[in-house]
């Protein structure tokens, strides 16, 4: 091993040997990149090793980086632009001798092009190849508690609203030109009679003709029985929200079903949850499907305020509660796509459903 000489009166180290092995390939989220390598064991250790990318696309800039393990992700590149990549190995020395890791082509990342709150059309700009998107369907709305019967007994509790469904989809080949209509879900509306609540709305992608992506609203909640509460059956939640998509690799996540309604025997349901997140990069694959930590649930069932009385049920995360002193309307939703929950059955007449809140469309382009 080579370990220098003295020579008047300062040792000559040996400058370091390069490394054996490395690449570089697209790290998952876009604008990065991934290196490994195996640093050389003959000759004086190296104590980091330098990263150099040069480039002559227009907008891009020599990117160096300084790294000590592998592999490493390194940041900041330019899309699509085309980067040769050099990697040295340095010690007190200087630089030793460097290796090529060979060129690469940066992918072009997901740009948010609009959030939709209410439906409209996007025609493809020039430039623009590819689309991904987040549907959120509307929410139902819950059911409002059923009448009295003629010995002023209560009936049964109305079902809390069903969540909405989400689609995420990526990598959509479009064209520069074309037109991608945009549908928002409707809320769903809780019922202020002895009915059913309204679905929500479906949200939805169409281009050429042909929807490419469909998020079903979440199912009204079903209202009480008529009667006295050990009669007066207790009212369905809404089914949850379901999903489809026929661009490769789209994920879809079924609502989560409203709670049921009081009844004489037991109390009401439980709005369920529906949590995750997620963001659409360049390479990665869409595993999770919100946009952002909100979390979308469905709405609480109706409580009992006469008799044996029952309690309401909690709302989903953004939903609303279920209704549960006399007579009391239920709680409305509070974020996207959640559903309404069910109203209060009493002695004088059930409670107005609450509503669902209408659903949203988030597209990205590149």
């Amino acid at each position: 091993m080579a370990t220098g000489n003295i020579k008047s009166g300062k040792r000559n180290y040996a400058r370091v040997t390069t490394p054996t092995t490395g690449s570089v390939a697209n790290a998952a989220q876009g604008g990065q990149v991934d290196v490994t390598f195996t640093g050389s064991t003959l000759g004086p250790a190296a104590t980091s090793y330098l990263l150099t990318a040069t480039s002559t696309s227009t907008g891009a800039v020599t990117i160096t980086s300084t790294l000590t393990t592998s592999p490493t992700t390194v940041s900041e590149f330019v899309a699509n632009a085309t980067y040769a990549f050099t990697l040295s190995g340095q010690n007190y020395n200087g630089l030793g001798t460097p290796i090529s890791l060979g060129n690469l082509v940066i992918p072009a990342s997901y740009v948010l092009q609009s959030t939709y709150n209410t439906s409209g059309s996007y025609t493809v700009a020039a430039g623009v190849s590819k689309i991904a998107a987040f549907l959120i369907s509307g929410g139902g709305g819950g059911a409002r508690g059923a009448n009295t019967n003629t010995n002023n007994d209560s009936g049964g509790a109305g079902g809390g609203g069903g969540g909405p469904a989400i689609v995420g989809f990526k990598e959509f080949s479009v064209t520069a030109g074309q037109t991608a209509t945009i549908t928002v879900g409707a809320a769903g509306n809780g019922s202020t009679n002895v009915t059913s609540g309204n679905a929500g709305g479906i949200s939805k992608i169409t281009y050429g003709g042909v929807d490419i992506a469909t998020a079903n609203g979440g199912g009204g909640g079903t209202n009480g029985g008529v009667g006295g509460p050990g009669d007066g059956g207790a009212g369905a939640g809404g089914s949850g929200g379901t999903g489809s998509s026929n661009v490769a690799g789209a994920i879809t996540v079924n609502g989560p079903s409203g709670g049921v309604g009081a009844s004489a025997n037991t109390n009401a349901g439980n709005g369920g949850n529906q949590t995750s997140n997620s963001t659409i990069e360049a390479e990665g694959a869409i595993t999770n499907l919100l946009p952002s930590n909100t979390s979308y649930g469905s709405g609480g069932g109706g409580g009992i305020a006469v008799g044996p009385t029952k309690t309401a049920g909690n709302a989903g995360a953004g939903a609303g509660a279920g209704g549960n002193s006399g007579n009391a309307a239920a709680g409305n939703a509070n974020s996207f796509g959640a559903g309404g929950g069910g109203a209060a059955g009493d002695g004088q007449g059930g409670g107005a459903g609450g509503n669902g809140s209408a659903g949203q469309i988030i597209l990205y382009i590149k």
